[in-house]
């Protein structure tokens, strides 16, 4: 049984593992890299956005001045959000006022794991399981003409298209499978990278540790969902779901009851009466 790689730390697991981490990147950008580390959570150093971010996993090859980053994304995107992983990378690469070159490759690899909310200026619903964006010109014919490397790279899985290249559409096939048929996944093993990451993904090998911050995480996520959903949703639903958290709420405020009695009460997981309390 394969664990959930729309969790943040299974992902991780999985794709920090060097072997993984070259073979996607070959797979996505075409592109051979030598990494000794996959770094998580890593901050630019240089102030150059307003925004601070962290990146999920960020891979550096001295030898070749090439920087990978992948981000995995779950809510609260959008192809703005996309385009600032991307921008701020260039410009922390281009330190010198001289001439203004940069001084490596970037390539940004965004992992989405829900239908794309962003729309066309002709507001037509993207839905394309691979975007490709660069900072090449293009002259009046629309001929591209190759100046550099850099590369945004958007791959969404619930978009999978029997078109896409295999070498691609193997690694969404991984982690498609592994959010809606883990015990049975139909997945290309003939591949030596992705045994292995299904071998990383294995859910009998997960540390009690990490099913710990995988279950944080996942009470997180379900939160977030929760308000959204009362958000979105109108009409009586929406009032009873609202009169549950008010209740949560009082109930919380009175500190008579413990958590795990309060999501008895309101049929709710304990994790989620958690959540409301920090906050």
């Amino acid at each position: 049984m394969l664990a959930n790689l729309d969790n943040e730390v299974y992902f991780k697991k999985v794709f920090t593992d060097v072997e993984v981490f070259t073979a996607f990147v070959k797979d996505v950008l075409d592109i051979d890299i030598e990494v000794k580390k996959v770094e998580t959570e890593k901050v630019l150093l240089n102030k150059v956005s307003a925004i601070k971010f962290k990146m999920d996993l960020f891979a550096e090859d001295v030898n070749n001045r090439t920087i990978v980053e992948i981000q995995k994304i779950d809510y609260d995107y959008s192809y703005d959000r996309f385009s600032h992983y991307f921008l701020a990378n260039l410009l922390d690469v281009q330190q010198d006022s001289r001439s203004y070159a940069f001084a490596k490759d970037v390539y940004i690899i965004v992992v989405v794991t829900a239908a794309f909310k962003f729309k066309t200026q002709e507001n037509q619903l993207i839905d394309k399981d691979v975007l490709l964006t660069d900072l090449n010109p293009r002259d009046l014919k629309g001929n591209v003409l190759k100046i550099n490397n850099h590369k945004l790279v958007i791959l969404n899985t619930t978009n999978i298209d029997p078109e896409t290249p295999e070498a691609i559409r193997d690694w969404l096939d991984l982690i498609h499978q592994s959010i809606k048929n883990p015990e049975y996944p139909k997945i290309n093993t003939s591949k030596k990278a992705i045994s292995k990451a299904v071998k990383l993904a294995d859910y009998k090998k997960v540390t009690p540790e990490q099913l710990y911050e995988a279950k944080i995480e996942a009470s997180r996520k379900e939160a977030r969902e929760y308000f959204d959903d009362i958000a979105r949703e109108e009409g009586r639903e929406e009032g009873l779901k609202a009169a549950k958290i008010e209740g949560i709420k009082k109930a919380l405020q009175r500190g008579k009851l413990s958590p795990e009695e309060i999501a008895e009460d309101f049929e709710v997981s304990v994790d989620f009466v958690k959540e409301m309390l920090k906050k």
